[in-house]
């Protein structure tokens, strides 16, 4: 039986990014089911510069955004655009595996084609088994950490509460040159209910796609409507991507000799679905915490609770308003957001969206309202606890 003092479950960025600093001051395993890191893509490779630097990829970044347009359903178009970069479009293979060297640079051993199949916690640790090139291994674990995405065995087998909704996304290459520095949103029920869709320039390519939320069918039905609609249905697809965004985050990310980060944990950001950002800040204090209560030899639940305290008191806040301002979004009919994108649609507004930041969308809440008071019409008590929990997060 292999031993290790840390395992993890994943080897995308949240998984590799605690695995990194964990490996610091501990024995780290990966377990990565896949032959290869960063295949399949799942993921429309749009982050902010700050996630670039995280992961020290460079290399990834296939251009750069400094605007955006927003289309209404019936026509309404909002666009702005900033001096600055908001926005950069990363080539999410070369992102993984640059995350997955600076994991393996720090220490930690990574074990491709291993898939976790049963994990039980013990007192003398976590008994794992897993089919590493299909062959059956057995792992003892003091700790296990879920990275493995939104169908997380981890958070199964500690039988922790999942997200609170599933968003289905699919999204296209295509062999189309678009050097422009300005994505394209699109919201409504004929175009992405529940969600949005977008069109995204990547330079040598365009990236198109649609998510859409529970009980509205498969999203490829949305998705050739929108590419009839931009009349690009007849371009060659370089590539098809399909994946899902867990939303709303649990109640609890932790168990005895247990945490969740990521996509495993619903760390994504409810307004936009990326979950770079959120899940590896999540994970790297979530190695903090693992680090300490390993040294204190406490792996209990109530002593990793630290970790949901402490990743909550970085990022929760943005994903609680987030929620807040989606379940709103939700129930506005296509007239109503019609009538949102026209309300929205002043130069006063234009000037705050483009100084905002794709981490942190909330922010601007207390900015907007000021600029279109007729915004508190549409969603009065949500927009009001905004104004007023963000303006205290700054006070």
């Amino acid at each position: 039986m292999m031993e290790s003092g840390l395992l993890v479950i994943g080897a995308g960025p949240a998984g590799c990014s605690f695995a990194a600093k964990a490996a610091k001051g501990a024995d780290v395993t990966i377990l990565e089911e896949h032959p290869e890191i960063g295949r399949p893509v799942q993921c429309t490779g749009l982050v902010a510069p700050r996630v670039v630097e995280m992961a020290r990829a460079s290399e990834s970044v296939l251009c750069a955004l400094r605007g955006a347009r927003f289309h209404f359903p019936a026509g309404t178009t909002i666009d702005f655009r900033s001096a600055d970069t908001k926005a950069l479009v990363v080539e999410r293979q070369g992102f993984d595996q640059r995350c997955a060297e600076i994991a393996s640079d720090a220490g930690a051993k990574l074990l491709m084609n291993s898939r976790m199949t049963k994990a039980a916690v013990k007192p003398e640790g976590v008994d794992v088994r897993f089919l590493r090139e299909g062959k059956l291994e057995k792992c003892l674990a003091a700790m296990i950490i879920g990275a493995d995405g939104y169908k997380s065995r981890v958070s199964e087998m500690a039988e922790l509460p999942q997200p609170r909704e599933r968003i289905k996304g699919l999204q296209v290459d295509l062999e189309i040159e678009d050097r422009s520095d300005v994505l394209d949103v699109y919201v409504g029920s004929k175009v992405a209910p529940g969600f949005f869709a977008w069109r995204i320039p990547c330079g040598d390519f365009v990236r198109v796609g649609v998510g859409i939320s529970q009980g509205n069918g498969p999203p490829n039905q949305y998705l050739q409507s929108l590419l009839k609609r931009l009349e690009l249905e007849d371009k060659k697809v370089l590539e098809r991507v399909s994946g899902v965004i867990p939303i709303g985050f649990p109640l609890r990310t932790y168990a005895d000799r247990t945490m969740l980060v990521g996509d495993a944990a619903g760390q994504a950001k409810p307004l936009s679905g990326g979950g770079l950002y959120t899940g590896m800040t999540a994970a790297m204090i979530a190695a903090g915490v693992a680090l300490a209560a390993m040294e204190e030899g406490d792996l209990t639940a109530q002593r990793l609770s630290e970790y949901q305290r402490k990743w909550k008191e970085e990022i929760g806040r943005e994903l609680e308003r987030g929620y807040l301002i989606r379940r709103a979004y939700l129930r506005l009919s296509d007239q109503r957001l019609e009538a949102l994108g026209r309300t929205l649609d002043r130069p006063e507004v234009r000037e705050v969206l483009a100084t905002g930041d794709i981490d942190f969308p909330s922010l601007l809440a207390p900015q907007i309202i000021k600029a279109a008071p007729k915004l508190l019409r549409f969603a009065p008590q949500v927009l009001r606890s905004m104004f007023s929990h963000t303006s205290m997060s700054r006070s």
